[in-house]
């Protein structure tokens, strides 16, 4: 899980969730989103819910830099930029307008028409249930395995936009 600041130059990466379950959290993922859709620029959302290995990459970047992790999490450059609440205070003060001067700037933010936004597709091997069913080549019985062409969501990157 080791990410180089070198391959995320010019770049944003933001750790969120989509599930709603702590409101609290849910709210402030979304205001980040919303600050950096509206100085339309481009960054990457990682949702630890749709995929664990985000939130495994987030605990490991975080105690790197000596810090617990609390969504949302903002990496500009690669570097720890902070929770909701820095970027908030950021925006307010002009900071952040300025930080972002160097990244890519995106026309029309729009949502990919394959996914709506999120990154992820129902696998299509499986359809999302998980398991494969293969046909044993010596009987008429079948088998169900566990699908090797998704996560452990029944969920696959979405060629569109990823």
């Amino acid at each position: 899980f080791q990410v180089s600041p070198v391959l995320e130059f010019g770049r944003i990466v933001i750790y969120t969730t989509s599930l709603r379950v702590v409101r609290t959290t849910f709210e402030r993922c979304e205001l980040v989103r919303k600050i950096f859709q509206n100085h339309r620029v481009k960054f990457e959302e990682k949702n630890i819910a749709l995929n664990s290995d985000y939130g495994k990459e987030l605990d490991e970047r975080c105690r790197r830099v000596c810090e617990v992790p609390s969504l949302p999490v903002v990496f500009i450059d690669g570097h720890y930029l902070g929770g909701a609440e820095k970027i908030l205070l950021m925006n307010e003060s002009g900071e952040l307008q300025d930080l972002l001067t160097k990244i890519e700037r995106v026309q029309h933010p729009h949502e990919c028409p394959s996914c709506g936004g999120f990154g992820f597709l129902p696998c299509s091997a499986c359809h999302g249930s998980k398991m494969s069913v293969f046909r044993n080549c010596f009987t008429d019985s079948f088998k169900a395995l566990k699908c090797t062409a998704c996560n452990e969501n029944g969920l696959q990157r979405c060629r569109s936009c990823a």
